[in-house]
């Protein structure tokens, strides 16, 4: 056993001094890498606690019921440059949201797509702004530019099955955004516009299978489907 153990031993010894240099290289490398990933992800919060601390007085005068001031201070963010991925698509929905509000269409839109464009994989921002562009196609009489819209929106953040046994007996999938019930309910009204009545009774019928925990839109398609 002595015998075997100074064996190993020396093996060991000869490893090292033939290969001891390569693991130090090895490990410096991995520690390097280690330290650089660690440092990025600190510099990226850094990044991302400036970006939020940017929309931090715009943010202040909305709470405030301010939005004048809000509008100001966002479109003053956005104009200079400091603004990039996600704060400069909220940035510019709550602008367009203002916008929107004080009936300012045409202003509004291209801040919705701005944010659109700038959501990343936010599907809170993103559904948002996509609602917003469809307002506002709405608003203007654009009904077959809205339909194609809030078609896309539908697909892509309605996850509800409306199947009770999956409401029930499983886990029946979550929406993505709180807005989707609405934009049946708008899709619903685009149809009608466009005289495609059955795409329209089916939308209003899904929403009222899907939807139809959601009092204040299962209402609207009832009366709509004359029930």
């Amino acid at each position: 056993m002595a015998n075997e153990s100074t064996t190993n031993n020396s093996e060991l010894k000869d490893f090292f001094v033939t290969h001891g240099a390569k693991i130090a290289i090895v490990l410096v490398v991995i520690m390097a890498i280690v330290v650089g990933v660690v440092q990025y992800r600190e510099y990226r919060q850094g990044a991302l606690d400036a970006q939020a601390e940017n929309l931090g007085l715009g943010m202040t005068y909305l709470y405030a019921g301010e939005k004048d001031s809000a509008l100001a201070e966002f479109e003053s963010k956005m104009n200079s440059g400091k603004l990039e991925g996600l704060a400069l698509a909220k940035a510019a929905l709550y602008s367009a949201n203002i916008k929107y509000e004080n009936n300012d269409f045409d202003a509004a839109e291209p801040l919705f797509q701005k944010a659109l464009d700038n959501a990343g994989s936010s599907a809170l921002v993103r559904s948002a702004a996509m609602h917003g562009i469809a307002s506002v196609k709405m608003e203007k009489g654009d009904y077959t530019a809205a339909a194609g819209l809030l078609e896309k929106f539908v697909s892509e953040f309605g996850k509800r099955t409306g199947d009770l046994q999956d409401r029930y007996e499983k886990d029946e999938p979550v929406d993505e955004t709180p807005m989707v019930a609405d934009a049946m309910w708008k899709l619903t009204l685009v149809y009608d516009k466009l005289g495609q009545a059955d795409k329209a009774k089916a939308t209003a019928e899904r929403l009222l299978k899907v939807y139809g925990d959601n009092m204040q839109f299962a209402d609207k398609a009832s009366k709509f489907l004359g029930k």
